[in-house]
Parts: C-alpha cells; structure tokens; sequence
C-alpha cells in the first residue's frame, strides 16, 4: 500500500525542532504539488498571528477560497433550514393534486440537493487541506459515497423503467467503499506494516478464533501477517463478487430472466442474493474482526473516533442492502401492492429509492462530524503523540486541491491487492516480496534483524 513504508527525511520535510518532528513525510515530494502559501488553513491552525497584518489574503484565488471557507460554516445549516422548509412545501402541493409520486420526485429531488452541498463541502474542505494524503485519499472516496447513493436513488426513482442500469454503478461503488475503508484504518496507524507489528503484539488468541458455526468452516487466524491478509482477502472478494454479480445482472436483465424482487425458482434474482448476501456478510465479518482487533490503538493514544466512522460504513452499505430485501420480501408476500399506474414491483423499488434519499440527508451531516477534515490539520498531533505509536504519512503543507483530488481517485492499491490475492491469502503470502500493498514477506525478518536504536527511528 502507499505510504506503507518509512521514508528517510527529505528536504522540505517538517524541521526536527519542530513538535511535529517524528510525522513520516514522502520520500522525494515533489514541491510543484504543494501549496507555497498557507491561505487555506491560515486561522484554522494555532499559529500566532501579526496583528498589524492584512486578515484577508491578497492573490484572487486565496481570496476566494478565504470567503468560500467562510461562508462553508453556515452552509450546512442553511442547507438543512432550507430542506426543511421547501419539503414540507414540495410535499403538500403534490398531495393537494392527488400526485403521490410527484411528491416523491420533488421532495426527493430537495433532499438530493441538499445532501450533495453537505457532501462537496465536506469533500473541498479536505481537498484544500491535503496534509494526509495516504489516509485522506480514502476519506474522499468514502465521502462521495453518500451523495453517489443520493443521486442515484433519485434517479431511479425519476426514470424506474432504467432503474436496474441505474443502479449498477451504486453496486460497484459500494463494493469499492468497504475496501477503501479498509485499507483507511491500515494508514490510521502508520500503513500495512505497522499494522502487522500492531497485531503480533497481541497476545490473545480469541481474537484470531472464530465462533460458532464458522469456526467449522475456518480455521483460527494466526495474529500479525496472516490475520491483516485475510481480512483484506474477506473484503476484496466482495469487491470482485460484486462487480461479476453486477455484470451478470445486467445480462440476465437483457435476456429477460433476472426476476428482481422474485423469489421463484425460474429466475436469476433468489440465486444471485443468496450468494451476495454470503459475500457481503462474510465481508461485514471480517471487516469487524479487524476492527475489534485494532479498536484500541484507534482510540490511544490518537482517538481517531473509530465507532461512528464505522457505522456511518456499516449503515450505509449494509442497512441500504437489508433494506432492499426486505421491501423485496414484503413485495412477494403482497403486502406491497400495486398503487395507480405504478405496478407492485415499482412500487418497491420507489421506496427503496426514496428511502435512501431520506437516509443519505443524515448520513450526510453524520458525515460531516466522523470524518471532518480537522482530524488531519498538523497541530492536533502535537500533543496527542506518544512513543510507541506510528503516524500516518503527514505533509508540512497541503497539496494543491487538483493534486489531491487527482491522488483520490484511481484505486492502484485496490487492483494490486486483488491481483495478488486471486490465487489466495497463503501464495499471496509466499509471493510478496516486491514493494506494495502486499510486501511483508520478511517483514518478520527485518523485525528481528533492527537494533533498538533503528527500531526508534522508525517509531514515534
């Protein structure tokens, strides 16, 4: 993974009189993707300031941004005053014309809006501060989850009859999501191989057994390299059974058996649930046994407030998903019934659709508090270090905007860790002795083989 190893210091890198002075900076930073002046988090950082100097920044672009950032601070309260103003609004003209689903379009188009403002806020916050680029890439990739799901849901419900097209780019993003947090956590603590020290650390065994009844089916996870590589394996397969389930659904559609919400045994729907629903939960199973197994250095010495990033995850992905089968199910037994031109499959699908628009506005502003950009300013390590504990990969000065947008987008270590993993964890295991996401072949050798004084320089 990048920004999984320790770089030596490089010029430009964050002074050694500095309390700052143990953050791992990139090796080689190139200084073009930089941003010289510190305008963006200028008041933001507690710095002392001149008093006799000019508050406002002088270049237009600065100065933009300077209003912008203001003006950021009562955007979301604007934005969900407005909301809930214009949907009560929006609500009873359409009901007033007997049009039900009008007033979903309409107030669902409100609630669209509403949370892609909270949500490209939250994005260009972190965007214009870019010190953490190992760990705030996927921050920005878990953020456009929410308004993707919005806009979506939204359109689906607009144009129901492409709604199974529609939705496939969801189900790929979601899939992405879960790995993205994953590998999210592994930088929370300094990347990969801080993790696997993390990990064989632990001197308990319950945490790498497993219970009932899947201890029948797996065997204990040895703690350190094998745990790490079976729960990103757990999570990865997801990744890929989503994007072939994904595939065949849109063929089976094509040919006119796939049956969604259907639960017959002549079409594809029943079987292709079965399966996701196996992959997702075993993917939720390993996302919750790393999590539990590195809960506490997520909480010290630096509370990263671990728990409500992972139910923001969690709700997203897992409750929209449970929440679709179950309409489906309610749909099969008829209690979901057909209403006006709308028939009963429509109308599932409808209130699936407009529930997640209903959803996405609070995961929006729950967004905004578990995965704020402060979390990532510089000054806040100052005096939360401890030694012992290994930082992510921290810049003296935030890279530009564009840069850093462009960092978050392509998912390199996703595609290299599946790649890796396609023969399984064990030859994955074997094979690793290249740099990258999996290079921990001799990561117990080089552990050994560090004196005390190396060991230091690598640890805060």
């Amino acid at each position: 993974m990048e920004g999984s190893e320790d770089k030596p210091s490089q010029q430009g890198e964050i002074g050694t009189s500095s309390p700052i002075e143990y953050f791992r900076v990139s090796d080689g930073a190139d200084d073009s993707s930089l941003t010289e002046d510190n305008d963006l988090t200028e008041g933001l950082l507690n710095h002392h300031e001149d008093p006799t100097a000019d508050p406002l920044p002088s270049h237009p672009i600065s100065m933009a941004s300077h209003w912008i950032r203001k003006m950021g601070h009562f955007l979301g309260y604007i934005t969900v005053l407005s909301m809930l103003i214009v949907i009560p609004a929006t609500l009873y003209n359409s009901l007033r014309q007997r049009r039900a689903d009008l007033a979903a379009f309409h107030s669902g188009e409100v609630m669209v809006v509403g949370t892609i403002i909270m949500s490209v806020r939250l994005v260009y916050l972190h965007l214009t501060h870019w010190y953490m680029p190992d760990v705030q890439k996927y921050v920005v990739r878990i953020l456009w989850m929410v308004p993707l799901y919005s806009f979506q849901s939204w359109l689906s419900l607009r144009f129901h009859n492409a709604r199974i097209y529609i939705d496939a780019i969801r189900d790929l993003y979601e899939a992405f999501v879960i790995a993205s947090f994953v590998y999210y956590l592994m930088e929370l603590l300094g990347g990969q191989d801080a993790l696997v020290r993390i990990l064989e650390r632990k001197n308990n065994p319950s945490i790498g057994s497993h219970a009932f009844p899947i201890k029948f089916f797996i065997k204990p996870w040895k703690m350190g390299k094998e745990f790490m590589l079976q729960c990103k394996h757990g999570v990865l397969q997801y990744v890929v059974t989503k994007t072939i389930a994904t595939i065949l659904t849109l063929m089976f559609e094509w040919i006119g058996i796939y049956g969604e919400g259907q639960f017959s045994a002549g079409v594809a729907y029943p079987y292709m649930a079965f399966f996701l629903n196996i992959s997702v939960m075993y993917a939720l199973y390993c996302l919750v046994k790393l999590f539990y197994a590195i809960n506490e250095e997520l909480c010290s010495p630096i509370n990263w407030k671990p728990l409500g990033k992972f139910l923001c995850i969690k709700g997203v992905v897992f409750f929209t998903w449970w929440q679709g089968v179950i309409i489906f199910y309610l749909r099969a037994h008829g209690v979901i019934a057909d209403v006006g031109d709308w028939s009963s499959d429509e109308v599932a699908n409808g209130l699936i659709d407009y529930a997640i628009c209903i959803e996405m506005v609070f995961f929006a502003i729950a967004h905004s508090f578990s995965f704020s950009y402060k979390e990532y300013l510089p000054d806040r390590f100052e005096s939360e270090t401890s030694e012992g504990h290994t930082l992510p990969r921290t810049l003296q000065h935030p890279m530009r905007p564009q840069d850093a947008f462009w960092s978050s987008t392509v998912p390199k270590e996703t595609l290299t860790d599946i790649q890796k993993m396609r023969r399984g964890v064990n030859v994955a295991a074997d094979d690793a002795s290249d740099q990258g996401s999996i290079s921990l072949q001799e990561v117990n050798a080089s552990l050994d083989s560090l004196s005390p004084q190396e060991d230091d320089r690598n640890i805060v």
